[in-house]
């Protein structure tokens, strides 16, 4: 069985029906992190686990001048693959504005915060998910 999936993985990459940017991976793996610091509290055997990972979110974003890592990232795989498709000639040469990825979640439900409010809400969740996990162990 796992040699079928492995050919039809093989055949489906170059078949070009699964391509997917460096960027979008980032992205992907990004939204998966945040549903899992938000609710990874309600699955028990995740709990202790929380305990240890919230805190060092919330450290990296202190010594990271309040930035996320996967953010710039992001950011970083963005910028060179518009480098590429400009080398390639499919795309002209435009700046990236890549406010962050909470900021650019929140404009696609057109909900506007201002900068301050949506580190306010970001880590007040961190912290409410922290609490939940450490008081519900």
């Amino acid at each position: 069985m796992n040699i079928f999936l492995n050919e039809l993985y093989k055949e489906m990459i170059n078949n070009n029906i699964i391509q997917m940017k460096n960027s979008e991976i980032v992205n992907k793996f990004h939204n998966f992190m945040i549903l899992y610091m938000l609710f990874g509290w309600l699955f028990r055997s995740q709990r202790l686990f929380m305990i240890f990972l919230l805190p060092t979110i919330q450290f990296q974003f202190l010594v990271n001048e309040n930035n996320c890592v996967l953010t710039q990232l992001e950011k970083k795989l963005l910028i060179e693959e518009q480098k590429e498709e400009i080398k390639k000639g499919d795309k002209k040469e435009e700046e990236i504005v890549y406010d962050s990825f909470v900021g650019t979640k929140l404009k696609e439900w057109n909900i506007e915060l201002k900068p301050k409010h949506r580190e306010y809400l970001i880590h007040s969740a961190v912290y409410g998910s922290f609490l939940l996990s450490y008081f519900l162990m």
